[in-house]
């Protein structure tokens, strides 16, 4: 496929375009290409981790392997298994008509907002970018599910999004410490956080 048209795809899914996501639905041949935008979006997220260890903390050390590449890596597969568990409620928990592979190219494209996370390393608004990255992102998710998927009640798309949105969202922070920087975008924070922590454990304890 060319690389023109898969961002048209992504301009228009950006652009809340109904049609896109009901085209990138049935279009089969499209997955690895879906799967490809949601890699580069979480690497987009990876780099600005690196970024942000880089001009925040003034220092790199591990954060290239750990959070861009080793981060990006464990992203994507949590971004995969949220998928996963949101076709699972869809499918058996709502008895609904939907595909696995139809599914992972819609969410694929939602989660392109994703990308805000690169600049998580601006001094002074990077929290704020971080925090409107994932409720974006989220709400692209819910909004292409419900554009491929009418047929479905609005409610039990929420749910099944929110679960899919809960799996790697709650559980990558715990692989995120201050000996573990697998912190791609947002989660950069979650690991200052596990820092301060300590300073004021060994403070106590002073």
């Amino acid at each position: 496929m060319p690389l023109e048209q898969i961002m048209a795809r992504v301009r228009r899914a950006l652009l809340l375009d109904v049609s896109v996501f009901e085209d990138v639905r049935d279009d089969a041949p499209f997955t690895p290409f879906a799967i490809g935008v949601a890699a580069a979006t979480a690497l987009l997220g990876g780099i600005g981790a690196f970024l942000w260890s880089w001009i925040i903390l003034d220092e790199t050390k591990d954060f290239f392997l750990e959070a861009t590449i080793l981060g990006t890596v464990f992203l994507l597969l949590l971004w995969l298994a949220g998928m996963v568990f949101t076709y699972f409620i869809l499918s058996q928990t709502y008895r609904e008509n939907v595909t696995m592979d139809g599914l992972v190219r819609v969410m694929s494209l939602g989660y392109v907002p994703f990308a805000l996370s690169l600049l998580v390393f601006i001094p002074g608004i990077g929290f704020g970018i971080a925090l409107i990255s994932v409720a974006t992102m989220f709400f692209y998710t819910n909004y292409g599910v419900r554009a491929a998927y009418p047929a479905i009640d609005p409610m039990r798309v929420f749910i099944a999004t929110l679960g899919g949105f809960a799996v790697w969202a709650l559980i990558l922070p715990l692989l995120t410490s201050s000996d573990n920087q697998f912190a791609p975008g947002p989660f950069v924070f979650e690991w200052s956080d596990d820092v301060a922590q300590k300073l004021s454990d060994a403070y106590s304890a002073l």
